[in-house]
Formats: C-alpha cells, sequence, structure tokens
C-alpha cells in the first residue's frame, strides 16, 4: 500500500474494528469507535510507511479486491508475524480470495525467516473461524462471556477468604510460563520474566490487589480449590473476568467447577456486574464444553500456525 492506499482504507479499517470490539468487549458504539482510532493511530503512526508493519493490497487481473496487515515479529507478539486485519472487498468475496491473501502473506513472511504467523479471529465471524481451520492455523486460546442477570444459585461449596495465595499463585504463573514456551515458541527464560510481569500487572497488591476477587474453595468445610476473578476493568470495561478456577485433581468431576462458576457469577452480581468474560487454554476441551454447556458464547479465539 502507498498513502494514498492506506487513506482509502482506515475509515472502513477503524469502523470495522469498532464493531467487532464493542461486541467483545461489552462497550457502547461510541466506546468502541474511540478505542478503535486510539488503537489504530498507535499502531500505524506512519500509516504504510510504520516500522515493523506490513500493508498489502490484493490485485487481481489488475483489479483491487481486498487488503491485508501484518505484524512483523516483535511489532505486536515478540515470537511470531501477527495478522491484525484482513479484508477481501464485498463485490469480491466468495471467490476464495481471503484464504489465497492469507497464503500469498505466509509466503513473503516465510521468504523473510518468520517461523509462525498468529491472528485473533472474533467468534461471530464464523466464514473466518472456517476459513482459518481450512489452513491449518491451530486454536491457542478462547475467550468466551455470557450475560449473569439469570446468574443460578451454587450449591454444595463455599467460597472463602484466600487461605493458600502465595502456593497458588506461584504454580498459576509457573503453568502460564510453561504455555508461553508451548503456543508462542518462548524461550524459557523470557517465559518466566514474562509471567513474573503478568503477575505483577494484575496483582501488584497480591491478594488485595483492589477489584481481585481471590477465593478458597470448600465443599463440606474442605478445601478443595481455588478461585480468582475480577470485577470489570480495561481492556474489557463492561466485563467482569474469570482469571482462573482450579480443582485440586481428588476431588474433580464431582460437580464443583461449575458451582464455584455460579458461585462467583452471583458475588459479581451483587457487585453490580452484568457480563462475566473467561479464557480457556486451546488444548482443554473439557473446560470449552463445560463454558458452552452453561450457556457462555465464543467472543474470540487466538490461533497460530507454523510457517514451513
Amino acid at each position: 500500500m502507498d498513502d494514498r492506499d492506506f487513506a482509502s482504507r482506515r475509515e472502513p479499517m477503524v469502523t470495522g474494528y469498532a464493531t467487532a470490539i464493542a461486541v467483545a468487549r461489552n462497550l457502547s458504539l461510541p466506546e468502541a469507535a474511540a478505542e478503535s482510532e486510539r488503537d489504530i493511530a498507535e499502531r500505524l503512526p506512519r500509516g504504510p510507511a510504520t516500522r515493523g508493519q506490513l500493508l498489502r493490497k490484493a490485485v487481481v487481473d489488475g483489479a483491487e479486491v481486498g487488503w491485508i496487515w501484518v505484524s512483523l515479529p516483535g511489532a505486536t507478539v515478540p515470537e511470531m508475524a501477527w495478522i491484525c486485519d484482513v479484508e477481501v472487498d464485498a463485490a469480491h468475496r466468495g471467490r476464495g480470495y481471503g484464504g489465497a491473501i492469507i497464503e500469498a502473506v505466509e509466503a513473503e513472511l516465510a521468504g523473510l525467516g518468520v517461523a509462525r504467523l498468529g491472528l485473533n479471529v472474533f467468534g461471530d465471524n464464523g466464514t473466518a473461524l472456517r476459513l482459518y481451520d481450512r489452513l491449518r492455523f491451530e486454536v491457542t486460546a478462547q475467550q468466551w462471556s455470557r450475560s449473569i442477570a439469570d446468574a443460578p444459585s451454587a450449591a454444595g461449596i463455599e467460597l472463602v477468604p484466600m487461605i493458600d495465595y502465595a502456593g497458588r499463585i506461584e504454580t498459576h504463573f509457573a503453568e502460564y510460563a510453561q504455555r508461553l514456551v508451548r503456543d508462542q515458541g518462548v524461550w524459557h527464560g523470557e517465559a518466566e520474566a514474562r509471567a513474573a510481569r503478568r503477575l505483577a500487572e494484575l496483582l501488584p497488591h497480591g491478594d488485595r490487589t483492589e477489584g481481585s476477587i481471590l477465593r478458597t474453595v470448600c465443599a463440606k468445610g474442605e478445601p478443595v480449590g481455588w478461585v480468582w476473578a475480577a470485577m470489570p476493568a480495561p481492556p474489557r470495561p463492561g466485563l467482569g473476568w474469570l482469571h482462573h478456577v482450579g480443582i485440586d485433581e481428588g476431588f474433580r468431576g464431582r460437580g464443583h467447577g461449575t458451582a464455584v462458576i455460579a458461585a462467583i457469577e452471583a458475588e459479581l452480581v451483587r457487585r453490580g456486574v452484568h457480563a462475566l468474560g473467561l479464557n480457556v487454554d486451546g488444548a482443554n476441551d473439557g473446560a470449552r464444553r463445560l463454558v458452552e454447556r452453561l450457556g457462555y458464547g465464543l467472543l474470540a479465539q487466538q490461533m497460530v500456525k507454523e510457517l514451513g
């Protein structure tokens, strides 16, 4: 793209991204539009000349049919390139151009020595979900949400103030570092450093961090696991967030996970929260089936492909 190409694409880019994040982050359209404008201005300050960004238009027989925006490794994600946006123009859809655009950029990236390509796709975009699956991208993480105005009552468990915070959090973020190594190819030392930064960002004051809800899960008075949730905050100011539910190995398969989610939903409703989101690891089929059964809908998922 040149500056003129980018100028013609920028406004639809902002509008399309705003529409997507309004749903994914439970924002009003004006809030989403402001967030979209800010994000694109920060990430593309020099348009197609922005360092570390590839903006390409797709041309077939001299006619422009669409475009793609890809960040090179280190610009958005340290260890991989990232598809920030891809679009086939309305008049040219249904002809396989979306897949062809992505395959063309994969070839360009492979020629630059880039080994992995990732992307985010919103849950209501069924066409894109099917396309990326066909192109052999693999799911690494998913985000789900639902309204909790009709949260069911919890039975069989009690949430009490955290009694084993240090050990639980240490294990949780060690597992987070392992997922970075597995899903993003991060070197172990860097993964541990990144996990430490993430912990400092999310829980700067430990179990006394404002807006965080950390509880030990008890069944019949016996600790059986733990849960971590949070009040709405950026980047999803319209959603409470369930960071983690952990049921200890000897107590799984008894319905405690379902009861914990119901108990957290009820606590958030008492605090005035109307919707809850959560993250599911791409390899955790059991968690995915659980949240689907509980009525959660897919907000977005992240996918990665190895470039040969």
